[in-house]
């Protein structure tokens, strides 16, 4: 489902830390309490990022008086010696490690993901024992699963890191361009979720321990999420202001879709 590889440059001698120093100064304010280093990738692969070019990231950003910063990983580059080096720097770190779910079923089948349940457990452990914060990507509706079972598998899969995950985010699926779900969409055997799936996962996950959020993509276009036109943009706003303050009162929302949203539920 994922088409971030396009993106990937094809220049290797790149300079990313000045490029980033660039995009930084450009962006800069005093008030600035967190920084967030998206990848599109993983931050802490040496073949991605160069170890010394990621040092001089984090200390340039220590230097600026930055508190906190985040950075994206999978599980397999989360090794002890090298984040040792990257907190020594004096940044708290939070790693978002894209686990999807915590069904090995679907990891493997439906999302080819690479990894195990097991895996993000094991790096979780190295997280937590270097006071590192452990941020949670969960995928809604990974391909080859009904409506009703998507629901399940992200409240499940939350429910089952409560007390590993400082952050959970829900990312409801997207289709992306040349991909095997673009293949299955444009032959009508996949949809991206209904908001009401959004809804009812937050509702159900909203108590847990961990921050839950949620800042859906393309939601209410063609390839992304979607209710009705009627519902959408206050649909989608709801979702977002419920990821500020987490109040489930927020969610509470009636629309004549509904019912064709709980009628699927019901095929399977």
């Amino acid at each position: 489902m994922c088409s971030y590889f396009e993106d990937s440059p094809s220049d290797p001698s790149i300079d990313l830390f000045n490029v980033f120093v660039d995009e930084f100064n450009s962006a800069y304010d005093k008030e600035i309490r967190k920084v967030k280093i998206f990848t599109s990738g993983s931050f802490l692969d040496p073949k991605e990022v160069n170890q010394d070019c990621a040092k001089k990231i984090i200390t340039f950003l220590s230097e600026r008086g930055i508190p906190e910063v985040t950075l994206e990983s999978r599980p397999e580059y989360i090794k002890k010696d090298y984040l040792e080096e990257l907190v020594g720097i004096g940044v708290q770190i939070e790693v978002a490690i894209g686990l999807e779910s915590s069904n090995n079923r679907i990891l493997q089948h439906s999302i080819n993901k690479g990894f195990t349940f097991e895996d993000f457990l094991s790096a979780s452990e190295v997280l937590k024992k270097l006071g590192i914060k452990n941020k949670a990507y969960i995928m809604i509706k990974p391909p080859f699963v009904t409506e009703k079972e998507a629901i399940h598998d992200a409240i499940n899969s939350a429910r089952s890191i409560e007390n590993i995950a400082d952050v959970i985010s829900f990312n409801p699926m997207t289709v992306h361009k040349n991909t095997i779900v673009e293949y299955l969409w444009n032959k009508g055997e996949y949809s991206p979720p209904w908001g009401w799936s959004i809804l009812e996962i937050l509702k159900e996950t909203s108590n847990l321990r961990p921050d839950i959020i949620c800042h859906p993509v393309a939601f209410g276009r063609s390839r992304g999420p979607k209710n009705c036109k009627i519902c959408n943009r206050e649909i989608e706003k709801r979702i977002l202001d419920f990821s500020l303050k987490n109040d489930p009162k927020i969610l509470e929302y009636g629309c004549d879709c509904k019912k064709e949203w709980e009628e699927e539920l019901l095929k399977f």
